[in-house]
């Protein structure tokens, strides 16, 4: 049983007889006992006493605070990228999505054997054979979650490389890993049978045939198709190339996508015919949004997505015929009426012509196939008619 050791020189000291001698311990208020060598007045029992009154008789508990970052680690990155003017310049989404796929990058270990993280690892440690085998690692399951991940390191590296300077530029180890993906199915063109059979279920005056109408004819994003209001269609006078006037009613608006970057492309997009008619018996006096739902409520963006779905299945077209479908459709018929590439460009609201060049790609080659079609045809149909003149003359 400890006993008190009445020594002022001392304080927080106790003793206790141990197998006939005396054991002595010090213990500070809320924290476990310490055993003290010797005794009072020893060398091994002052240094012992000194390192417990000065808390260092346990080993101290480290605490991983948010946001540590250890200097010049991918931690240390991730932080400083989030203050960069780069990554302010991104829309909300695309910083959501980067976020996730980096802090999943932190989290992993540089050996499974071992607890260290890439977190914690300095940035120069990272080699191209290294940084290829995370990504075949997830590649295996998921090609394009690797590429969008080997994306989200390069701008952990373009921190130490161009912003920080811990690295030269030659040392990014992402310089040499390439990720290929193909070409994606998701969000088809809608082809003419599918479009005839959703306008044949869907109405006129419908919320589903409004939602299709400004999908297809305006051939924008699903967050631009929810937003759209009554007062962003005007009626205005355009002087033509050729010197004419004509007066056209045309939805002028910026996009959601990238507001926060350059404030959003502003779109001038004029109402076709066929968007006049699926218009036209709308109510406008109330103003707000032109898509309305039952209840004369605007739609979430989200939920357009699901209602679609459910649209689709109402009309028996399967599955897989989506909204950000019906703006795929619109660039291949634009295409496909012999639009140039830059106004195709300026009417989809395209940052590049990398995408704007695929849909007439696809529309050329559907052209070179029919003009490949009619000229075999014709050839052969030149050389059917030889054949019969020169059965007549030998019959003759």
């Amino acid at each position: 049983m400890a006993r008190p050791f009445k020594d002022a020189r001392y304080p927080g000291v106790s003793s206790r007889l141990k197998n006939g001698k005396l054991a002595y311990r010090y213990r500070a208020k809320g924290m476990p006992e310490i055993r003290l060598p010797g005794k009072p007045g020893h060398p091994e029992f002052e240094a012992a006493y000194e390192k417990a009154t000065q808390g260092q008789g346990k080993k101290a508990v480290i605490i991983n605070l948010p946001g540590r970052a250890l200097p010049k680690t991918f931690g240390h990155a991730a932080r400083r990228l989030e203050t960069t003017m780069e990554w302010l310049d991104f829309d909300e989404a695309t910083q959501q999505k980067n976020a996730r796929l980096i802090e999943r990058f932190l989290n992993l270990r540089v050996d499974p054997n071992y607890p260290l993280t890439w977190r914690d690892t300095p940035v120069e440690h990272l080699d191209a054979d290294r940084l290829r085998a995370i990504i075949e690692g997830i590649f295996r399951t998921n090609r394009t979650v690797a590429k969008h991940m080997l994306v989200a390191i390069k701008k952990l590296l373009w921190v130490a490389t161009d912003v920080e300077k811990w690295i030269k530029p030659q040392d990014d180890p992402s310089l040499s890993v390439r990720v290929r993906v193909p070409k994606s199915t998701k969000n088809p063109a809608w082809p003419i049978a599918m479009r005839e059979r959703f306008e044949e279920r869907h109405p006129i005056g419908t919320a589903a045939r409004t939602c299709y109408a400004l999908g297809f004819w305006l051939g924008n994003r699903r967050g631009d198709i929810a937003a759209l209001e009554w007062d962003d269609l005007l009626t205005e006078e355009i002087e033509l190339f050729d010197g004419s006037l004509v007066l056209i009613e045309a939805f002028d608006f910026r996009q959601k996508k990238n507001r926060n970057r350059h404030g959003g492309r502003e779109m001038f997009i004029p109402v076709v015919d066929k968007l006049a008619a699926a218009l036209d018996p709308l109510d406008r006096s109330k103003g707000g949004t032109v898509l309305k739902n039952a209840y004369g409520k605007s739609f979430s963006e989200k939920s357009l997505t699901g209602m679609m779905q459910h649209w689709t299945r109402q009309a028996g077209i399967p599955s897989g015929y989506t909204l950000h479908g019906l703006r795929r459709t619109f660039g291949t018929y634009l295409a496909e009426c012999n639009i140039q590439a830059r106004a195709i460009m300026d009417a989809m609201g395209h940052s590049s012509m990398a995408v704007t060049d695929e849909y007439v790609r696809e529309a050329n080659k559907k052209r070179i196939a029919v003009d490949i079609a009619r000229a075999i045809n014709e050839r052969e149909a030149k050389r059917d008619a030889m054949k019969r003149r020169t059965n007549l003359r030998i019959v003759k």
